[in-house]
This record gives structure tokens, sequence and C-alpha cells, in this order.
């Protein structure tokens, strides 16, 4: 039965596979979902699962090509398609209201200026043609007939080494033209989206108005550069110690700033207890059996199965497998770890070993011959079987029944702490987390958005503690320590971040102190005359903790110290006198005091080019960030109901 097994694998594992699609679709569904619930809802109109799922299906297909997705990978892609469907709900409403249609002017131009995209939508639709033909045909001889002659019916330009744009604008002009489902397609996408966003953009950006007055200005920082001694010194040579900034600083800080620290979006703490996923040694032993298992029936002499079919079958080395097992690189030249190259040099030509052992799991190794080089090392040509040690279901399931646990003693009324206590077991708190992000600690854990912000329509009670949750490391549950609605305010969520901030002024204000006590000196330094080389001659000198360096620069240029285009550095020149040191200026860095020994005046032509270019430039820029801006704006403001919780465990 084994040696059955073995040699029908392949079709075993396929029906398995199947078996274990359909059985993660059903558990990636969320039960008690018989109503017909749409995926959202925007601005009232309903979005389907249908024509979600319809999407997500078409992105895998047409991007990923057949890839295999993590479940991180889909609760993202989810989540831009989610996005997808609410903007084009959004600007679908904005078009109509706004009378903005495309005219038959405007598609026609639209054709005619993207032949390039136009051509490979073509030929991507051809070639399923053809793909269709070949499935179709009863024979070699009708399969040529049949492509042959769908081939002599495509436009001219399509089919000729060199495009011709005549030729492509004359067959836009008939109507065999839009009887490729790609152009009824790339027609829609132009009528409902493109052009409209464009006349939108254009009615957005009709406000702005950007004047000579203000490039001028603009160009002026630009240009003008000064020259300048620059003495600087780096706050993190006086770092403060943390206990200096204690929690009611803390506090008061937020107080006084409190309108600027509020959540954006709904935040949550968690307490959570975790328990690694790691193989034991019952695990390992299950996998070195099957290695075994794998080797002998290699080695059976009367089984049909082969090295490179077995591989292709059974490897989890996905670099190799689809090879038949074969590597890239040859043993002996350090490639593998040292165990691996030791077996696979020892084999003569032909032969299979026995299982090896590394830290990535079980190798079955193959030799494809040996060559010894001029200095007299010996390399191999290899393929091998890689059996991964995971951790079984058994071991995961024992792990889930530990965390179980705590789930029962939390339901007969003790506390989370306390049910993880009587484990041995540490409860640990995470950073806030807000819908769809992962606690930093432990990654992705499909379900945990869906406990902290369960959806109204569910029937069942969530509950205060998570199911038990898990990733390829970790088995987890997770309780909500503390929760806030986005708008809320709560020192303890920028607790760290003002923290810092303060730590970082305080270190910045001694070291002003300290270049204010070394101000003295700094005036009178005074660059050497001559150096041995260039370098020597720019490398910044150095009073003690004080750096000097002479620098050329605008006021949008690199300062030392100020860092680019520093808001500050116009302030501190717009009075500077040349020839003068200036005062000392705190900046986020450290603190500065700046020397102009001259300023560059800008040529009257350049000036007048730039500011040209400038204003030309600032209408596009102003009119593309202003248009962003109008539909970020509407975004959030748009009332949205997100039901994907009700069809999927994110």
């Amino acid at each position: 039965m084994l040696t059955w097994i073995n040699e029908k694998a392949k079709w075993v594992i396929v029906i398995f596979a199947a078996g274990i699609v359909v059985g993660l679709l059903a558990m990636d569904r969320v039960p008690n979902t018989n109503q017909s619930y749409p995926v959202a809802i925007v601005n009232d109109h309903k979005v389907s699962y249908g024509e979600f799922d319809t999407r997500i299906k078409r992105i895998v297909q047409n991007q990923y090509q057949g890839q295999h997705l993590e479940d991180e990978q889909y609760a993202q892609l989810r989540s831009e398609v989610f996005r997808s469907f609410v903007r084009q709900v959004m600007m679908e409403g904005i078009y109509e209201d706004a009378e903005l249609r495309a005219s038959v002017a405007e598609l026609k131009s639209e054709f005619k200026n993207n032949p390039d995209a136009i051509r490979a939508r073509l030929v991507q639709e051809a070639q399923s043609r053809l793909y269709a033909i070949q499935q179709q045909a009863t024979s070699q001889e009708d399969l040529m007939q049949r492509s042959q002659a769908y081939i002599a019916s495509l436009p001219k330009f399509l089919v000729d080494t060199n495009f011709n744009k005549a030729e492509f604008d004359a067959w836009l002009e008939t109507p065999q033209a839009f009887q490729w489902g790609v152009m009824l397609q790339f027609e829609e996408d132009l009528k409902n989206a493109t052009i409209p966003s464009r006349q939108l953009q254009v009615l957005v950006g009709a406000s702005v108005h950007p004047t000579s007055l203000e490039s001028k200005w603009n160009v002026d920082r630009r240009m003008t550069d000064y020259d300048m001694d620059v003495a600087y010194v780096n706050a993190n040579d006086f770092a403060v110690e943390e206990a200096t900034i204690d929690s009611a600083m803390v506090k008061g800080y937020f107080n006084a700033h409190v309108d600027s620290f509020f959540v954006e979006k709904d935040e949550v703490l968690f307490d959570y207890v975790k328990l690694p996923v790691a193989a034991t040694d019952a695990d390992d032993e299950r996998i070195r059996e099957y290695a075994m298992t794998l080797y002998y029936q290699l080695s059976d002499t009367s089984s049909t199965a082969n090295f490179e079919d077995m591989a292709r079958i059974s490897s989890e080395d996905p670099g190799s497998a689809e090879n038949g097992g074969m590597l890239s690189q040859e043993a002996g030249h350090g490639a593998f770890v040292e165990e691996f190259e030791k077996a696979a040099l020892a084999l003569d030509s032909g032969a299979i070993s026995e299982p090896v052992k590394t830290r990535f799991g079980y190798h079955i190794i193959k030799s494809y011959g040996k060559t010894t080089d001029s200095t007299g090392a010996v390399s191999a040509k290899v393929g091998h079987i890689l059996l991964v040690v995971n951790a079984s279901s058994e071991t995961v399931d024992s792990l889930e029944n530990v965390l179980s646990g705590i789930k029962t003693d939390m339901a007969a009324g003790k506390s989370f702490a306390d049910a993880a206590k009587d484990r041995n077991l540490a409860v640990e708190r995470s950073e806030w987390v807000g819908p769809g992000d992962n606690i930093a600690a432990l990654g992705y854990l499909k379900g945990l958005t869906s406990f902290a912000w369960p959806n109204e329509n569910l029937s069942e009670d969530v509950g205060d503690v998570s199911p038990v949750l898990k990733n390829n490391q970790w088995v987890v549950v997770a309780t909500k320590a503390k929760e806030l609605k986005a708008g809320e305010r709560d020192v303890s969520v920028y607790y760290d971040a003002i923290k810092k901030n303060l730590l970082k002024k305080k270190s910045a204000a001694a070291a002003a102190a300290y270049l204010t006590s070394m101000a003295d000196k700094v005036k009178a330094w005074a660059p050497a005359d001559s150096a041995a080389d260039s370098t020597a001659a720019n490398a910044p000198a150095e009073i003690e903790k004080v750096k000097i360096e002479s620098k050329s620069a605008s006021v949008e240029g690199f300062i030392p110290g100020f860092g680019y285009a520093n808001p500050n550095v116009a302030k501190v020149l717009k009075n500077q006198k040349e020839g003068e040191w200036g005062p000392v200026v705190e900046t986020d860095n450290g603190a500065v005091m700046i020397k102009v020994k001259s300023k560059k005046a800008v040529d009257q032509a350049a000036l007048e080019t730039a500011i040209k270019d400038d204003k030309d430039n600032a209408a596009r820029f102003t009119s593309m960030t202003a248009f962003s801006q109008y539909v970020g704006d509407l975004e959030k403001a748009t009332p949205v109901v997100n039901n994907l919780d009700l069809f999927y465990k994110d």
C-alpha cells in the first residue's frame, strides 16, 4: 500500500490539496452570514460580495498568475480592493453631480494617443483567442488552418514587425475596431473614469493661480547662494538621561498641545499571551521517517518512481523543486552548509544519499557527477529533495488547547492575568494597534481585527477574549486592555513620542548653551591660509565639540546643523551682516552660528527663465496637489459601511 501511495503521490497530493483549498475557503468565511449583506455601502450604494470577489479573482489571476498568497497578502489585497470600490462609487457620484462626460472628440483623442496601451491589450486578447483555438482543434492540421486563418484576420499593424501609426489610426475608424472586447472595456474605462477624472482635475485646479511674484520669491531663495562659515554643535553629543523627563512633564506638554493629539482611527491596546510554534522531537522523528520512506522508494529497483519526479512532488525547496530538485550551484564551493556538502561530495555519480539533517530540514541528495579543478578542489553537481521539519497539527493543537484553557477560565470568572499566571505564562502588552494593523512583536494574526472591531451585524457575541489566533511563529490569545475611538485624545497613545521629543529639545538646549559658552572662541577663529591638500582644506575645523565648516549654499540647500531647506535658515540670514558672526540658533539637530562672508548675485537672464519655469511647474504641481487633497478629503468624509468581516476573518 505504501509503495502504491508513493507511486501515485502526485495525484494523491492533488486531490488532498483540492480538499484543503475547499476547507480553507470555508474556514475563511465567517459563519451565520446567510443574509445577503453587501460587502460595502458607499453613499447608500451597495457593493455586493459577488462583484467584490470577482475583482479579487481577476487581480489574483492577472497580477499574481498562480502565485501562492499568504493570509496577510490576501488581507492587504482585500483592503486595497475595498478602497478601490469606495473611490469608484464616490467618484462616479461626483461625476454625475457635476455632469462630467467624455465627448466623442476626447475619446478619439485618447485612442489615437495611446497606441502602445491598446496594442498590449489587443495582443493579450489575441493570445487568449489562439489558446481557445488550440483547445478546440480536432487535429494538428485543424489547429494550423484555424490559427493561420485567425492570424490573417488580425489588423496589419498588430502583426507587422514595424508599427505603422497611420494604419493604426485608420483602423480605429472602422467598425471592426470595436468588435474587440478589450477595446470596449478601454472605452468604458475612458468614459467612466479616466476622462471625467481629468475634467474634474481641471475644475479643481481652476482655483489655483500661481503668480510671477510668488515664483520670483521661490527662485530668489533657490538661486541666491551665500558663502558662509558655519559653526555647529551636534545635539547627540549632549544626550540627556531619560529620567529627566517624567510623566508630569509629558502630560503637561500633551495638555498644552491637546488639539494636536487625537487618534485618526480606532485604536486598541492588547494584553496577550503567546506560545512559540516550534517543532518537537516527535515532529522531527515523523519527518525523518517520511524521508526514509522516500529514500527506500527511490532505492527500490522495482519501483517506477524516479528522483526528479519525486522532487517535483515532495520537495519543499521552491527554488529547485520545479527543476526536479536540481540545484543551480555546485556543492564543494561553500555555497551549502557543511553537513550537506560533506554528504554530497561523498556520493558517486548517480547515487542517492540517505536523509541528511541540516538546520533547514532533511535532504535526500542525488549526485550528477564530480569534477576536480586545477587546484585539486572537488565539486559536485547535485539535486535534493528537502523536507522541512515544521510543527505538526498535533503540536499546534496542543498549544491551542493550552490557550483555550485561558478562555475557559475567563468564562468562569477569572481575570486574563490570573488565567495566564495559573499556566506560568507571561502577559504582554502591545503598542496601540488600529484596524488592519499588526502587533509588531507577533506579525499578522488572522482574526485579530475581527475580534477587536466586530461587525454589528454579527449575531454571535465576540466576548472579552479573542479566539486562539495563530501564524507560522506564534499561537496567541488576546484581550482588549484599552480602546479609543477615532477623534478621542489620550496621552498614552503619544507618551513615548512626546517624551522622545522633549529629550531631543533638552539635548538641543544643552548644545545651544554649550555653543553660547564657546561663542568668543568661535569668533576668534580664523581659517588656515593654505593646506597640504584640498581634502584637508575642506575638512571641518573643530574647537572642542564645535565644528566649523565653510559652506556655499542657498536657503533651500544643505547647511550643517540645519539640514536641507530648513525654514529657520531664511530667518537667520535675513538680517545677517556680512563679515560678522550671528547669534546662536537652536535647531532640531543641535545649535548653529553663521557668518555670511558674501552673497552671490543671480544672473538676470537665468533668473527670468527660472521664474517662468517655476510658474509653469507650480501651476501643474499645485493643481495636482489640490486635486489629490480634494479626493482625499472626499474619501474621509464619505459615509462607508465596511462589512468585510462578515465574509473574511481578518
